[in-house]
């Protein structure tokens, strides 16, 4: 599967072709998400990134820096968010955000699980939803 021509969804509309090291390198950046829909022209099928196998999940910045078991720190401010600038032109990084700030947000609809989420240690920026600290709280809350 090395030696085929990659594609990902971008606003409903495939991306590509791409070399599987071009693949790998969105993957790192967080362009391409775990659950985000990929195919390549061997298989034909879409299915998410995180299924396909020949990508590590470490490699995805929704995986990197977290520790099934290990308690989240919820007080310490180490999260940056993208939201919408106020003039409506594009996004700005705000933060640093906690946890229990960013939980809190989600509950109150001020942020929502497709906005992009960045902390040290992460290769890229991941939509909230992909992250573990948050993913069951997207989930109820929709």
């Amino acid at each position: 599967m090395k030696n085929v021509s990659w594609y990902y969804n971008l606003n409903l509309k495939p991306q590509g072709p791409l070399s599987f090291e071009e693949m790998r390198a969105r993957i790192h950046r967080g362009e391409v998400g775990p659950h985000d829909l990929i195919s390549n022209d061997a298989d034909g099928s879409w299915r998410p990134a995180c299924e396909w196998g020949v990508f590590e999940v470490t490699l995805f910045p929704a995986t990197q820096a977290f520790m099934q078991g290990q308690d989240v720190v919820e007080d310490e401010k180490e999260w940056v968010l993208l939201v919408p600038a106020a003039d409506g032109k594009g996004v700005v990084q705000e933060g640093p955000f906690s946890v229990r700030e960013i939980r809190e947000a989600l509950r109150n609809h001020s942020v929502n699980g497709q906005q992009y989420i960045w902390k040290s240690g992460l290769s890229g920026w991941c939509r909230i939803q992909d992250r573990p600290e948050f993913a069951a709280l997207v989930e109820s809350v929709l």
